[in-house]
Parts: C-alpha cells; structure tokens; sequence
C-alpha cells in the first residue's frame, strides 16, 4: 500500500494502513499474565474510548514490554500523557500489528524490518496529521488534550 492510501483509511480500522491490526483491547487487561501482547517486533496504536482520533502511534522490538512500560506508566516517553487520558467513562484502549502481520512491497528482509517499522510509523503519523490537523495528543512528548 503506498503511503497516499495509508492516509485515507481509518485509523481505527482493523486494515489501517494495510496492515492487519488485532482487535482493541483495554490497555489495563493487557498485563504479562494476560498473554494477549506478542512478544514480537510490531506497531501499536493508542486511543481513548469515545474519541475518533488515537493518541499514540509507537513501534517497539519486544511488543509486549513496550506496552507493559505503557500500562505500568514507566519506562515510556508517553506514559504520563495516555495516563492523563483516562477519564470516568474513557478507558484506554491498545491495538497492535506484529511484523509477521506486515505486507510492504512483498516480504521484508529481518536486515530491513526496523528501518521499514519507522518508516511505516512516520507514515502513520502523517497519516493522523493529515486526517485531523495534527499528531496524535501523546506523540513526540506531546500534553494531553484539554
């Protein structure tokens, strides 16, 4: 899928970006016990129940720890800003998409994958920008929505 196209699909969608995204689950109900979180290189996408916009797009080598460092508010950049965004009534919610779910151009070589994961984040990103004016509220240390 060519980043023009990346754009114009919904970020809440199960093919965003033409990549195949696992279901949104409760960022609370993803602990390490839980097993829902690969342990795998991926993408992830952050967003707050009720809210059209998603507040992060992140990449990670190891899925389940970044997120974990979501949830535990530690060891993330964007921590202290998704915590900011629960609220009575919104719950935040996680979805992800591991390499082995990616389809860029054919097969990625594993010498290739981090640099075509950044690149897909920064697409994504613009993909927000350009969908709703602006990055999503928590990237690049953002502050939470007023």
């Amino acid at each position: 899928m060519n980043p023009a196209e990346r754009i114009q699909s919904d970020p809440r969608g199960r093919r965003w970006g033409g990549l195949d995204w696992s279901e949104w689950y409760s960022l609370a109900k993803t602990g390490d016990g839980s097993g829902l979180v690969p342990r795998e290189m991926g993408i992830y996408r952050v967003r707050r129940t009720g809210d059209p916009e998603l507040i992060y797009v992140g990449i990670s080598d190891t899925l389940r720890q970044r997120i974990s460092g979501l949830r535990n508010n530690s060891g993330h950049s964007a921590a202290d800003c998704v915590a900011a965004h629960r609220n009575p009534g919104h719950d935040i919610e996680v979805s992800w998409a591991t390499v082995g779910q990616m389809y860029i151009d054919g097969r990625i070589s594993e010498e290739h994958e981090r640099r075509e994961l950044l690149g897909l984040e920064v697409d994504l990103i613009a993909a927000c920008r350009w969908l709703f004016g602006h990055s999503p509220a928590c990237q690049h240390h953002g502050s939470p929505l007023g």
